[in-house]
């Protein structure tokens, strides 16, 4: 038997308790999560993985009640939680478990500060550290029913075994780089960033509806409102209510009656019986708001002048990324660049997003701001 295929069940409140009290002495852990997402809001929460050194757990949700235990794991930042491109992970773990992880490692960050691709899957990850090949048979397994059988257990298990292994060499790799604390700081931002959109917010998203102002951008934010509360309630995936440009086109169109809506955009007769009343209700309240009540415009394209000086800024940090021997998808992202543009330029009172602080600021920050400033000392010649 292989170190792989060593591993304990937790399938009681009690069983859980004692060896969060074994975790909680763990400098780091690894950790995986199996669920299912079909069409609903929230993934249903099939099996939680753990591994320290040689031993694995298996951690049977749907047996579990009392998850106050394994959330005070979680947020102990004396433990390092290690995962594989977690951003489903956190999410998952959040709606189960209540907790906003703290101090985490994700060896798919770790792998493109090392000169890996970014990107990388875990299985080619895996392969490439340790000549091993992860069994592909059990990766869309229901992991829902009971038992799961030899296969699904013995893949669940080498998943967080493997990730152990993979930390303690990354995280040597990176010490000896100076770049350990850089892949916490990024990984711990990431899962930040994970928090849930306020509903009265969640238009801002949809980026499609940039166009739209007035009445019509009010339209499409109490529409993606209203979705995003009845997704929640009813744990149903948003598009299955409606999709992103569904919405938009009924902000556009800002149909008043059933004919109009079937007119502006053909739905199926159950959409409009279920939703046709709501939909037309929050167009007629968007027709009825204050000018001075409309909401914050949706971010569109970049003007010409601030798309022509990010060209130049990419550039020069695809320089920056060479000299640092970094991934430039790592260095500083389109998102992030952008939002910083747009902070000055009306005024040139630029804010440094979140996103490009920390061990960022020292790299690129002030020769980023020269090239960003010198557009301001240049001559109007309009």
């Amino acid at each position: 038997m292989s170190s792989t295929d060593i591993f304990t069940w937790i399938q009681s409140d009690q069983e859980l308790a004692q060896v969060c009290e074994l975790w909680s002495e763990a400098a780091m852990l690894a950790l995986d999560t199996e669920f299912v997402r079909t069409e609903t809001f929230h993934a249903y929460l099939g099996l939680i993985q753990v591994c320290r050194a040689e031993q694995s757990w298996l951690i049977d949700p749907l047996t579990i009640t009392d998850w106050q235990p394994f959330a005070a794991i979680l947020v102990n930042p004396a433990i390092v939680k290690v995962f594989h491109s977690m951003s489903e992970d956190a999410e998952v773990l959040k709606h189960s478990v209540g907790v906003t992880i703290v101090n985490v490692f994700d060896t798919q960050i770790a792998a493109g500060f090392l000169g890996y691709p970014v990107q990388m899957s875990y299985a080619k990850l895996v392969e490439g550290l340790f000549d091993h090949l992860l069994p592909k048979e059990a990766t869309r397994s229901d992991w829902l029913k009971r038992p799961l059988d030899d296969q699904q257990c013995e893949y669940a298990a080498a998943d967080v075994y493997w990730l152990y292994q993979a930390y303690e060499i990354f995280a040597v790799q990176l010490r000896a780089q100076q770049r350990y604390d850089w892949v916490i700081e990024d990984c711990q931002r990431q899962v930040d960033s994970y928090a849930p959109v306020a509903p009265a917010d969640y238009y801002l998203k949809l980026r499609g509806g940039w166009k739209l102002k007035g009445s019509r951008l009010q339209a499409l934010k109490d529409l993606a409102a209203w979705r995003e509360v009845l997704a929640q309630a009813s744990n149903y995936n948003r598009g299955r209510i409606l999709a992103d440009k569904e919405l938009i086109i009924i902000a556009e169109k800002m149909p008043t009656n059933r004919t109009q809506l079937q007119q502006a955009l053909p739905l199926p007769a159950r959409k409009i019986r279920l939703y046709g009343d709501d939909i037309i209700q929050l167009v007629k309240q968007a027709e009825a708001t204050r000018r001075q009540d409309y909401p914050v415009l949706i971010d569109g394209p970049l003007p010409a002048d601030q798309a022509d000086l990010l060209k130049t800024i990419r550039h020069h940090l695809a320089e920056l990324a060479e000299l640092h021997n970094l991934p430039v998808e790592l260095l500083a992202r389109r998102k992030a660049l952008e939002m910083w543009l747009r902070s000055g330029s009306l005024n040139g009172q630029y804010q440094l997003p979140e996103a490009l602080s920390g061990w960022r600021r020292g790299i690129l920050v002030d020769s980023v701001s020269a090239l960003i400033n010198a557009q301001w000392e240049l001559p109007n010649e309009s």
